[in-house]
């Protein structure tokens, strides 16, 4: 009977102890599944690292972890790459290596008019699911509560192809980014998010490398008096899941389609004042007047998001028979007229493609 007893009182002690213990550490894709269904209390104050050992006790990640015993160090002996800048409302901790399991954290909130703020938090780690997410909360000072902003989960909605996303929280200054990386173009499209006192305004979209797309089409169609490409599209014409990117001045007068493989820009058609744009499954193609009596149409079939042939269709009034005399081209070599009918018979019926327009920062100065 004394033994029964003790092994109770010894299981029921082991039982104590484990009650009072942390919670097990989390992977980063269980916390975004996580994050939106609790409310975290007793935060103790409005600075940054409160909020970031108050979600660290609900929602516990190895990142956190590390860095908070890292930033307990001196800056000159700390073994990460740890920021915590309370002036600024701003935490940073990452690894510094290259490991696809290495995680990265950033912490910031943004006052709101209301008195309460919005805090957010960032993780990221290649070899996980999710890649990388943001958790928003709103600190409330009276309730010293962070509810999860759940009107925040779809803030961003990355483009449903090859690419990686990245948030970054500001340190300095309000913008939030977002910065989605196309591996088949090895380029990037930078969403800037403002903060207006309450929430985020529509972003502003920069494409990296488009003052090289900007100069492809100025020096392959007629520019003058156009105005700023102000809009985009992505359109996957090869239908290879890498996307060609399609530019729209806002009257839509100007237009470009650009095919974009490990950074290497081509014009594969455009629209201007004396053209137009046609499309067909794996091609692009623009059309318009070429002089007097002169017509052409240059189809450019796409294949692994990058032009594969380039065929030329010049057709000329003959003033003699007043008919029309047609000659193809095919990659800057003639060929004869069945040749070229037949390739644009391959091509099919034209298409109208459905696409999504989303705005393009308009470039300052």
């Amino acid at each position: 009977m004394k033994n029964k007893t003790f092994l109770f009182v010894a299981l029921l002690g082991l039982l104590m102890v484990a009650c009072k213990q942390e919670k097990p550490i989390m992977t980063i894709d269980q916390v975004n599944e996580q994050w939106q269904t609790a409310t975290i209390k007793k935060v103790q104050s409005d600075d940054v690292m409160d909020m970031v050992q108050a979600f660290q006790k609900q929602w516990p990640t190895q990142c956190v972890a590390m860095f908070l015993e890292d930033v307990k160090l001196p800056e000159e002996e700390r073994q990460y790459l740890t920021v915590y800048d309370p002036n600024n409302a701003y935490i940073m901790f990452a690894e510094g290596s290259d490991d696809r399991d290495a995680e990265e954290m950033e912490a910031h909130w943004w006052q709101r008019t209301n008195g309460h703020k919005l805090f957010a938090i960032t993780f990221d780690q290649f070899s996980s699911d999710v890649k990388a997410f943001v958790a928003f909360f709103d600190y409330d000072p009276a309730q010293k509560t962070l509810t999860p902003e759940t009107n925040l989960v779809n803030l961003f909605t990355p483009s449903p192809y090859n690419v990686t996303v990245g948030y970054s929280l500001p340190q300095y200054g309000d913008l939030l980014e977002v910065n989605e990386y196309f591996w088949n173009w090895w380029w990037s499209l930078r969403h800037f998010y403002e903060w207006d006192g309450m929430n985020f305004t529509e972003p502003e979209v920069v494409f990296e490398g488009m003052n090289e797309i900007v100069d492809e089409f100025y020096d392959a169609y007629m520019t003058y008096e156009m105005d700023d490409f102000s809009k985009y599209a992505l359109i996957d014409i090869d239908e290879d899941g890498e996307p060609e990117i399609w530019l729209s001045t806002e009257d839509e007068e100007y237009q470009a389609v650009l095919s974009v493989v490990e950074g290497e820009v081509k014009i594969l058609a455009g629209k201007d004042f004396k053209r137009s744009l046609i499309f067909y499954k794996g091609v692009a193609a623009d059309a318009g007047g070429c002089g007097t009596g002169c017509y052409y149409v240059q189809y450019t079939q796409l294949k692994n998001s990058a032009p594969a042939s380039l065929l030329t269709n010049m057709q000329l009034f003959n003033y003699e028979t007043e008919g029309v005399d047609d000659e193809y081209y095919k990659d800057g070599e003639a060929i004869t007229n069945e040749e070229g009918d037949a390739l644009i018979t391959s091509f099919g019926e034209p298409i109208e493609p459905q696409v999504e327009w989303h705005r393009l920062a308009i470039p300052k100065g």
